[in-house]
């Protein structure tokens, strides 16, 4: 089988094919074109061909160098600087960046990673793809190539990565809901009694303080939405300029419709006084930002337990990824946990 590889910094036409016979949401174009500016380096699609027909679609990034966000840079990852779930698998030797940098990442925006394309379902058709992609990679000159943050579900990508050799490397789990009551009571009695009794309770709270819980649109909100954000972030002493944030919110209202833009807010008045925003694929909401004023306490745990919910349930929402990290907080309201793998080799 001949295959054909095809490199370009810009979505390539072809891409609207390879996507449409691929349920992930990780592979969509508004998805990559949304949040992918977000992620370290410069993109690189890939689109393996056979005969002239699309079969293989991935998604990647180029870095000369380490990236300064340890999760992506697999020099960091090896050594076991980025957070770990329960005890940690005893680090790799440290190596150095010039041994592994210029580098090929593969992987997608919210730390997730999947092939796109009829071939993404054929071992040989993937196994021949990492060939040409490894290829192509020493070529440019790259150090190494990596795919990081595979879930379970990629069960054919974890055993074609395998096959070829690829190394294993340490990652963790991200937190995922499914969707499998008939409404949000139904969802509170399924919760420990502890987790039901709090929700209940910061209703009650937000209530009596005069506060609504509620949905609103990204393009109703976008400025109130930055502004917490902003200074969520900054609590946090998290690199993030306001301008990129920005762009960020007005992509997200450029690529998506106002009903898969799923933003449950807490108002005081007319004013926004906490959120969280989460975009919809289908069946899949995936949580992305929050942000809440420091009187409205308690806020976070109604928008994203009781509120996000009530959106899932009314779109037809099957599962909702809550994302990585603060694993026992997700999994005390309802997650369960999908491990996420990385893999690395020389090319």
């Amino acid at each position: 089988m001949h295959t054909e590889l095809k490199s370009v910094v810009d979505c390539p036409s072809e891409w609207a094919t390879l996507e449409a016979s691929t349920p992930d949401y990780a592979v969509s174009t508004r998805w990559l074109e949304t949040m992918g500016p977000l992620l370290p380096g410069e993109p690189r699609w890939f689109v393996a061909s056979v005969d002239g027909q699309p079969q293989v679609g991935l998604y990647t990034r180029w870095l000369d160098d380490p990236p300064t966000e340890p999760r992506y840079d697999i020099a960091a990852i090896l050594r076991g600087d980025i957070p770990a779930f329960g005890e940690r698998l005893a680090a790799a030797p440290a190596a150095a960046a010039e041994s592994l940098y210029p580098a090929v990442l593969a992987l997608q925006p919210g730390y997730t990673c999947a092939a796109a394309g009829p071939g993404a379902t054929d071992p040989a058709m993937l196994h021949n793809t990492l060939q040409t992609l490894s290829g192509w990679a020493e070529q440019q000159g790259a150090k190494s190539v990596s795919f990081l943050y595979v879930p379970e579900r990629q069960r054919l990508l974890h055993k074609v990565l395998a096959d070829f050799g690829a190394q294993p490397v340490s990652l963790y789990p991200t937190c995922v809901m499914s969707v499998d009551f008939g409404d949000v009571e139904e969802f509170l009695a399924q919760l420990p009694r502890q987790r039901r009794g709090d929700l209940r309770r910061l209703l009650r709270r937000i209530d009596e303080s005069g506060m609504t819980l509620g949905e609103d649109d990204l393009g109703a909100v976008r400025d109130q939405v930055l502004e917490l954000r902003s200074s969520t972030l900054h609590k946090y002493d998290s690199v993030a300029e306001r301008d990129v944030q920005a762009a960020t919110l007005d992509r997200m209202i450029r690529h998506y419709s106002p009903e898969d833009r799923v933003v449950t807010t807490i108002r005081r008045a007319e004013q926004v006084v906490g959120f969280v925003l989460a975009l919809r694929h289908g069946d899949t909401l995936r949580a992305l930002w929050c942000g809440q004023q420091p009187d409205a306490y308690g806020a976070y745990f109604v928008m994203a337990y009781y509120g996000l919910v009530a959106a899932a349930l009314k779109r037809g929402v099957t599962h909702i990824d809550y994302g990585t990290l603060k694993w026992p907080l997700k999994m005390s309201f309802g997650c369960v946990l999908e491990e996420l793998a990385g893999y690395t080799w020389t090319p």
